[in-house]
């Protein structure tokens, strides 16, 4: 049988304290590196007295206030996934020197120490705060100390059986635990990866990242998750391919464009990237004031940071002096502030460039929202198909056809090719308004798949259309 070497108490604490370290560390940062921005982007620390004052109120708090210091560095995913790893080390750590204390032949015992990591770690993913974690090791310590203390003048005084206190079964049982944490983190419960995935789809919207988008979210993943359509549905809003491949992903009505009635940050956070996308920034700034309402701490770094570029980009110096002042009272932010500077002080004495001063109009009706942004930019194309694709998702021809008119004679006037989905539309709206066949030129392909459409339904084969057409309004409208 092979012979384990024999190696001393402390090396081999440090040995499976760096085992441990490495796997937790591969595995937040390889598994959740988006996991970790998307802490950072919903934290937020200042050195403030406000923060300390009104953030630390009860005996609870500090320890969120001492998890929001640490979690501003988690901006930096490497730092983030270190701290992250080095919390069940801490309480390992603790553990072992328990072990050291109170028992015989330690050294093959150590394994005992990795029992309460296991446990750490299975709850450390949804540990937003950090509060919890930071809970495990002060009480971990705590107990560390007070065996320490009693154990002054008689140690090792618990003796196991040699087959428990045995090299093999160190190995072993370290082997096995260690295994047991990384599962508890890294797989154990779908629902990590599944907000892992989110965490990521927010990151990259944020980054405008639509490419890596849309590779992420295939059309069948859009149609089994209305959180992902959305974002697949903003990606080809921005790459222009709206009008083209939109039934490919699931959409049933207007709402999937935006998150309606929905007061979770993640849904603020995405209407405001929408907005964003739309050129309306009263629109962003409202989104993400009410993302920052539920926050631990009134606000987050990602909002701030929104809300400073966004004042940034329309010249409005005394907000984004304002919010770049609170993000300079942070340790990592004040760098990030501070390379903004020279862009504010470009625009302390510019006009601010607020949007156009027309009629007021409901901004949480999209469709309301789209129709006054099409009529103050009516040759910005996107606006234009957000509106009308929305109309489609409504499968509301009565609207639909009045606003292409309108559109038609802005954007479509020359020649300009109709997208498929809008000719499909205009063939149904063409049944009871034949001028529609002489007013816009119409592909003679859809006009023929249009006939074999209607063999289909006369015929009573209904079903085969989203086979035979599945990235079609007709096939989504009957």
């Amino acid at each position: 049988m092979m012979k384990i070497p024999k190696i001393s108490t402390s090396v081999a604490m440090a040995l499976s304290a760096l085992a441990l370290f490495v796997s937790l560390w591969l595995v937040w940062y390889n598994n959740f590196y988006y996991v970790l921005k998307w802490m950072e982007n919903y934290t937020f620390y200042s050195s403030s007295s406000d923060m300390i004052f009104l953030g630390a109120v009860m005996p609870g708090d500090v320890l969120k206030v001492v998890g929001a210091w640490l979690m501003q560095f988690y901006y930096y995913p490497v730092v983030g996934a270190t701290v992250q790893a080095l919390l069940p080390v801490m309480v390992f750590l603790a553990a072992a020197i328990v072990v050291v204390r109170l028992f015989k032949e330690s050294r093959k015992l150590l394994w005992i120490a990795m029992i309460p990591v296991v446990y750490v770690v299975g709850k450390q993913f949804w540990d937003n705060e950090l509060d919890k974690t930071l809970t495990a090791v002060l009480v971990s310590w705590g107990v560390a100390l007070i065996v320490f203390i009693l154990t002054l003048k008689n140690r090792r005084i618990f003796h196991f059986p040699s087959f428990i206190s045995n090299g093999y079964v160190a190995v072993v049982a370290t082997l096995m635990l260690l295994l047991v944490s990384v599962y508890q983190l890294g797989y154990k419960d779908k629902s990590n990866n599944i907000h892992a995935f989110y965490c990521q789809l927010e990151c990259l919207a944020e980054d405008r990242q639509w490419d890596e988008i849309l590779e992420l979210i295939p059309p069948g993943v859009a149609q089994e998750s209305f959180i992902a359509r959305r974002f697949a549905l903003l990606a080809l809003i921005e790459k222009g391919r709206l009008n083209k491949e939109m039934f490919l992903y699931g959409v049933t009505s207007a709402d999937d464009f935006i998150f309606k009635d929905h007061d979770e940050p993640l849904c603020r956070h995405f209407n405001s990237l929408f907005f964003r996308s739309m050129n309306m920034p009263n629109e962003v700034v409202r989104q993400s004031f009410q993302q920052q309402i539920l926050s631990t701490f009134g606000t987050s770094f990602n909002v701030l940071r929104r809300l400073a570029v966004t004042n940034l980009e329309i010249k409005n110096y005394p907000l984004a002096k304002k919010y770049l002042d609170i993000l300079s009272h942070s340790t990592v932010m004040k760098s990030w502030a501070e390379e903004r500077r020279p862009q504010l002080e470009a625009i302390k004495n510019a006009k601010p460039d607020y949007e156009q001063r027309l009629d007021q109009f409901y901004s949480a009706d999209l469709l309301v929202a789209m129709v006054a942004m099409a009529d103050r930019y009516p040759t910005e194309r996107k606006y234009a198909d957000v509106l009308l694709c929305a109309l489609l998702a409504n499968k509301d021809g009565n609207q639909f056809y009045p606003a292409f008119k309108v559109i038609a004679e802005r954007q479509y006037a020359h020649g300009e090719p109709i997208p498929a989905y809008y000719e499909q539309a205009l063939m149904l709206v063409a049944a009871s308004e034949p001028e529609v066949m002489q007013l816009y030129k119409i592909s003679q392909q859809t006009q023929d798949a249009f006939q074999n459409v209607m063999k289909l339904l006369n015929s009573g084969q209904k079903s085969q259309l989203p086979n035979l057409l599945p990235n079609s309004f007709w096939a989504y409208f009957f």
